[in-house]
């Protein structure tokens, strides 16, 4: 029997907390951790990859080179042997930035955080894909963001939709305060922005005077097709958020924001009120890590396997899968986005998938509005080839019934 706890403190908790929920995809990892599921759930770095004693040597040479410095606080906007690698990441992707146009946080999550505390009011609107990446999701809602979503397809968000709305707001005399978007190779969804959208969305952004948010975790994991300018690259007033975690370690906690100066500024008050600064010792050991350019050779072995294996769950999908689903065909990234017939719910489904030793995530999680029941996001980026072969070959089992159920129902009730 579960026991029922009454909370004491209910009527001292700030209202945003009422706004606030824990990640579908964090709940879920007490169930995947279990040996004997396949997990298609989290979207983990691939970290077994590693030379373990490169990481080592890097954090002995920190230590040996700057002492008790690595072990001291350190500046707010972060420390600038980092960030001198951080300017060249972004001039390889034909960004120009110096030190003062950076702000180095814990993650690219830090960094959302930050956004959302520094521009929502309560009521505030702001734009999002439909799907969207759910920690942005619960970022912004949890500071009580009026979360206005618009739908992807295979090129990405819909801008003409965009533009509709946004010609809607600007009759109603209405602000909106960012867009936020995640254009390459799309968490959860996998698809990438094409050019021509790119464009056409910053020509309304100026046009609107519309802020917009870069998160581009997945911009370096391209498998094929020709790289995409970035939307930093083509406007420098979008503000561009990066993160270490997949093309290093997510262990280590290091991203990046940069901002016009103005924003940035507001940005690093933020993050001082947050945490002072992030953890001078692992940006140190990052720093040397960079240094030696171990990260590129490392990079570029794991798009290859990040390749095969999404090469693996395309194939075994394509032989095991129904008819009535459909999915992404990502170019990049770690996700392929399902989408069931409507009649499936596939946060119902999960349990039955559990009991098949085989998880996944619902794509309920992914939408401001909690629609997308019949989705679901399958993460490649971990297991291996077989293993994917074995979840996929367990998933179907699960997707097939709970079609031939409806189906065998709705012709028993004439639907």
């Amino acid at each position: 029997m579960t026991e029922f706890k009454f909370d004491k403190w209910v009527e001292l908790y700030a209202h945003r907390t009422a706004s606030m929920k824990s990640s579908e995809i964090r709940d879920l990892l007490s169930v995947t951790a279990r040996p004997d599921i396949i997990s298609l759930a989290g979207g983990l770095p691939y970290t077994r990859l590693f030379r373990f004693e490169k990481v080592v040597e890097a954090t002995e040479h920190a230590m040996q080179r700057e002492g008790s410095a690595a072990l001291q606080y350190g500046p707010s906007e972060g420390h600038k042997g980092l960030k001198k690698h951080i300017i060249k990441l972004m001039e390889e992707e034909g960004i120009k930035v110096d030190f003062d146009d950076i702000l180095v946080t814990d993650g690219a999550q830090q960094a959302l955080d930050l956004l959302s505390k520094i521009f929502i009011n309560p009521g505030d609107k702001i734009i999002v894909e439909a799907p969207s990446y759910v920690g942005a999701l619960n970022a912004f809602a949890s500071y009580e963001a009026n979360i206005v979503s618009i739908p992807l397809d295979k090129d990405g968000l819909q801008v003409d939709l965009l533009q509709e709305i946004l010609e809607e707001f600007t009759k109603k005399g209405e602000v909106l305060k960012f867009i936020y978007l995640v254009p390459n190779f799309h968490n959860p969804a996998g698809v990438t922005l094409s050019l021509k959208r790119r464009e056409h969305l910053l020509s309304l952004a100026r046009e609107h005077g519309l802020i917009v948010v870069e998160d581009n975790a997945y911009g370096r994991l391209r498998f094929e097709g020709e790289d995409i300018k970035n939307l930093k690259a083509m406007d420098d007033s979008v503000i561009y958020v990066g993160t270490f975690s997949k093309i290093f370690s997510p262990g280590l906690r290091l991203g990046w924001v940069v901002a016009p100066k103005p924003i940035l500024e507001k940005l690093i008050f933020a993050k001082q009120a947050a945490n002072l600064c992030s953890s001078s010792f692992a940006q140190r050991v990052v720093e040397e890590y960079f240094t030696h350019n171990l990260w590129k050779r490392h990079i570029g072995k794991l798009v290859e396997i990040y390749r095969s294996r999404r090469d693996a769950m395309l194939q075994v999908l394509e032989e095991f899968f129904p008819d009535e689903v459909r999915w992404t065909k990502p170019q990049g990234g770690f996700f392929v986005w399902v989408a069931l017939p409507e009649y499936v719910d596939t946060t119902e489904m999960l349990a039955e998938a559990i009991s098949e030793k085989v998880a996944y995530v619902p794509g309920r999680g992914f939408f401001a509005d909690a629609s997308g029941k019949n989705y679901m996001r399958l993460a490649f980026c971990y297991p291996e080839e077989k293993v994917i072969y074995e979840g996929i070959k367990r998933l179907s089992k699960v997707v097939k019934r709970y079609i031939i159920l409806y189906k065998s129902v709705a012709k028993k009730l004439h639907l």
